[in-house]
């Protein structure tokens, strides 16, 4: 999965690029996404690492993976089965997304980077790593993984301003659940520790050897232009007019 600051600073662009081609709801071409609930969208889908007792299973539910583990996102029908499940929730939370405007297109745009970089992204780590004999098998390869993910994160933090912006409202927003997946009090919890473990705690940022700064700066980029595209490709959004 993505980084949590590469989330951030995805929703960040992402909005400016929606509200400048003025996006609107295709089931209410009146109403818009509010920034502050689409930037906290994009955090919720990891919130429920937050549940007392979590379990991995938990965390491939949220993300739309019941019967798609680990290692096989990329077998044949497995993204059309993700992707069918995506638009099931965003259907389902119609009624929900009018009341906390963005909210739920976040959690989907979440979804969208995700699947980007596991398909893209991840493979580039595994096969720089690779060079040192590690493999997916490896317990090794994800403490480098979980290890250089951070690290990217925190100079994301240092050399991109927009992400203050992105704290002040995690920090003055108002708590929210998403309905039958992760609750109220598990994404305050969630929040309140991205707030300080990122932004509050001082971290001595290191050089990567194999999850590359440039190729997540460009990576957020990409998912900016291609996710924009999406969600007026699948009729998520439509054109003010």
């Amino acid at each position: 999965m993505a980084g949590t600051i590469v989330h951030l600073l995805t929703a960040m662009l992402l909005y400016e690029e929606i509200d400048k081609r003025q996006g609107r709801y295709v089931f209410d071409s009146a109403c818009k996404p509010e920034k502050r609930y689409f930037v906290a969208g994009n955090i919720c889908p990891d919130g429920i690492m937050a549940r007392t007792n979590y379990e991995r299973s938990m965390k491939l539910h949220t993300h739309f993976r019941d019967g798609i583990p680990d290692g096989s996102f990329d077998k044949e029908g497995m993204v059309s089965l993700f992707e069918r499940r995506m638009l099931a929730f965003w259907k389902e939370h119609i009624e929900d997304e009018k009341e906390k405007p963005g909210l739920y297109l976040g959690y989907v745009t979440h979804m969208m980077t995700d699947e980007a970089f596991i398909l893209k992204e991840r493979p580039r780590f595994f096969e720089r790593i690779a060079a040192i004999g590690l493999t997916q098998k490896d317990v090794e390869t994800f403490i480098w993984f979980n290890k250089e993910t951070d690290q990217v994160d925190f100079r994301l933090i240092n050399e991109n301003p927009i992400l203050q912006e992105a704290y002040q409202i995690l920090e003055q927003i108002e708590p929210y659940e998403i309905k039958g997946m992760i609750t109220k009090d598990e994404l305050t919890q969630s929040r309140q520790w991205i707030l300080e473990h990122f932004f509050k705690e001082g971290h001595e940022v290191e050089e990567t050897r194999y999850l590359w700064y440039r190729d997540m700066m460009q990576f957020v980029e990409k998912m900016k232009e291609q996710i924009m595209e999406r969600l007026f490709k699948e009729e998520y959004l439509c054109i003010s007019v």
